[in-house]
């Protein structure tokens, strides 16, 4: 990816960001107080990293550790540091703790150097963001003796007796965070706060003038935009698809358009192929049997079938859209239906396109469109978006959660009908039982009755259809908008049609969801299942459709569960019998 293509994600994508921390140069805060230090180390328990870019552009990260470093001044006027570290890598670093430590001098007049002393206030965080677990005063802030190996591997503790006005020491102070795992294609968020005025953290004080300082270090942790190079697809009910360093490959069912090459029917006997006119794609989806796909400049493309719209190509005669045409520009997220598709832009501004029978665009009306339709919000701006079944949702800045469409067996989080009876809502609601989550919300989506998202600290919550959520019923007369907990513990979640798919932080699958279909029992479950991958092979992505579950190793191997029709899993028969886990591999070309 450009220098320039990055600029356009760093500064239009509206999902969290999330970082780490680093080292500066003497800085004056304000008149009172001077930053003589502030450091982040990282450490996975056998090395320590460091980082510093604002003191002689050090930095000792792992090449893949990309580092991201922002100053800013909040609301009340206090020095706020923001570090977003990436990994973007394809391999995992484990067992990792972020060490903040900063070093004010307080420079009052008639002070003298050493007159300092710090205390401990709390350790707490805003909400969504990991709280330290440890802390220190240190000796005077020049790091000396073992002070970056016991910060860095996390062995904090209180060192001196710092409620002694009378010490000669002038301190430094340091927070711990416990990270765990940082995944490939996962990120950090760290911010350190110094203020004059605080209840939180550590303070720093004079004890002959009245000036303090207040350290404050929290982080948040998730998926950063298009997490991996290499991903799989989700959505299609008898094609599949993926990511591969930027193309997109298709194989199994190609009798629609699906290949997207200038032919509307490739047998599904072919071996997978590149859609040619696509490159630098960075995320993809699909409805029945359409697809969606956006690029690193924010383009969106749909292609294949489109009897109600729903590629978003520009009204054609005929229903198939054979080669991939340009729907949007400025776009950051992408999502789908059945057959309708959504879309979010850099203003935060909604787009719809295609189905529109239970109101799955928004617009108050019926009619499909061949063209998006923007999504009216009231004035809020989105900066997260899913698609349901027949519905959607978008999770705004203002901190709600909006949803339209089919709401059978109260699926878009309001009170709805039984399962498999329409409650249709034709404009945007906001969904009050939804609203407290809303700003942790990394994920939202959901399937046929049914609602999920993935808060910030790998919680899935869950409303409407109970057997599409794991909680433990077959049985499709039991569903309610009261959220409930699925699991915890998750670092990427795939929900669609009748079920889940979870990849948790230490690279385990669970899925969940009904049992009644084809390859649904093998699939699902009434309970979050743990299901067995391929051994030795850490896995790093998920994906599915209807009767079938995609994963993707580190290695780059992808394999297929569930039901084979048209070789969409075992490609060398047509209508195999149900593949089993650990699941059988899928070769896409070069």
């Amino acid at each position: 990816m450009s220098k320039t293509n990055i600029k356009f994600l760093k500064k239009h994508c509206r999902t969290f960001l999330y970082s780490t921390l680093i080292l500066s140069t003497s800085l004056a805060f304000a008149k009172d107080l001077t930053v003589e230090r502030l450091s982040l180390f990282v450490s996975d328990g056998s090395s320590v990293y460091e980082s510093r870019p604002l003191n002689a552009n050090l930095n000792t990260l792992p090449p893949a550790i990309t580092v991201n470093f922002q100053a800013n001044t909040d609301a009340n006027n206090n020095t706020t540091w923001q570090w977003n570290l990436k990994n973007t890598s394809k391999l995992n670093y484990n067992n990792l703790r972020i060490t903040g430590l900063i070093d004010v001098d307080i420079d009052a007049p008639s002070n003298t150097f050493f007159n300092e002393y710090g205390s401990l206030l709390s350790l707490s965080a805003p909400s969504g963001y990991i709280a330290p677990d440890k802390w220190e005063i240190s000796e005077p802030g020049y790091l000396k003796g073992d002070l970056i190996t016991r910060a860095s591997h996390g062995s904090l503790r209180n060192i001196s007796a710092y409620g002694d006005t009378s010490t000669t020491d002038d301190p430094a102070m340091a927070l711990s965070i416990d990270i765990g795992n940082l995944r490939a294609g996962q990120e950090i968020i760290a911010v350190a706060t110094l203020a004059e005025n605080s209840t939180i953290g550590l303070t720093q004080q004079d004890n002959l003038t009245n000036p303090k300082a207040f350290f404050n270090f929290y982080a948040k942790k998730g998926f950063f935009d298009r997490a991996y190079p290499d991903m799989v697809q989700g959505g299609l009910l008898t094609t599949g698809s993926a990511i591969k360093e930027g193309n997109v490959w298709v194989w199994g069912f190609r009798g629609s358009s699906q290949q997207g090459n200038g032919t509307m029917v490739v047998s599904s006997n072919k071996t997978p192929a590149k859609v040619n006119s696509l490159t630098n794609i960075i995320g993809l989806t699909g409805g029945a049997y359409h697809l969606i796909a956006l690029d690193n400049e924010g383009n969106v493309y749909g292609w294949g079938q489109s009897g109600y719209g729903e590629t978003g190509c520009k009204p054609t005669q005929s229903i198939y859209v054979s080669m991939p045409c340009n729907v949007l520009k400025n776009i950051v997220q992408i999502g789908a239906g059945e057959y309708f598709s959504i879309a979010l832009d850099v203003n935060g501004q909604v787009w719809t396109w295609g189905h529109n029978l239970y109101g799955q665009l928004g617009n108050g009306g019926n009619k499909n469109s061949q063209i998006p339709i923007a999504v009216n919000l009231k004035g809020e701006k989105a900066r997260l978006i899913g698609g349901a079944y027949e519905g959607a949702f978008a999770v705004t800045e203002e901190g709600h959660v909006w949803a339209w469409g089919d709401n059978e067996a109260s699926g878009l989080g309001f009170q709805g009908s039984n399962y498999g009876v329409q409650r249709i809502i034709r404009t945007p609601t906001r969904v009050p039982k939804l609203d407290q989550y809303a700003d942790r919300m990394t994920y939202i989506a959901g399937g046929n009755g049914w609602g999920e998202a993935l808060l910030d600290d790998g919680t899935v919550i869950g409303w409407g259809l109970h057997a599409s959520l794991g909680q433990g019923t077959t049985k499709t007369n039991i569903s309610s908008p009261e959220p409930v907990i699925v699991m915890k513990n998750v670092a990427q979640l795939y929900a669609r049609y009748v079920g889940s798919i979870a990849l948790t932080e230490d690279g385990k699958i669970y899925t969940w969801g009904q049992t009644g279909g084809s390859a649904f029992p093998m699939i699902y479950g009434a309970f979050p299942t743990l299901r067995t991958p391929h051994a030795n092979d850490p896995v790093v992505s998920v994906g599915g459709g209807k009767e079938h579950v995609f994963y993707q190793t580190e290695s780059g191997a992808m394999y297929g569960v569930g039901y084979n029709d048209l070789y969409k899993i075992d490609q060398t028969k047509c209508c195999a019998p149900i593949i089993n886990w650990p699941g059988k591999g899928i070769t896409i070309g070069k």
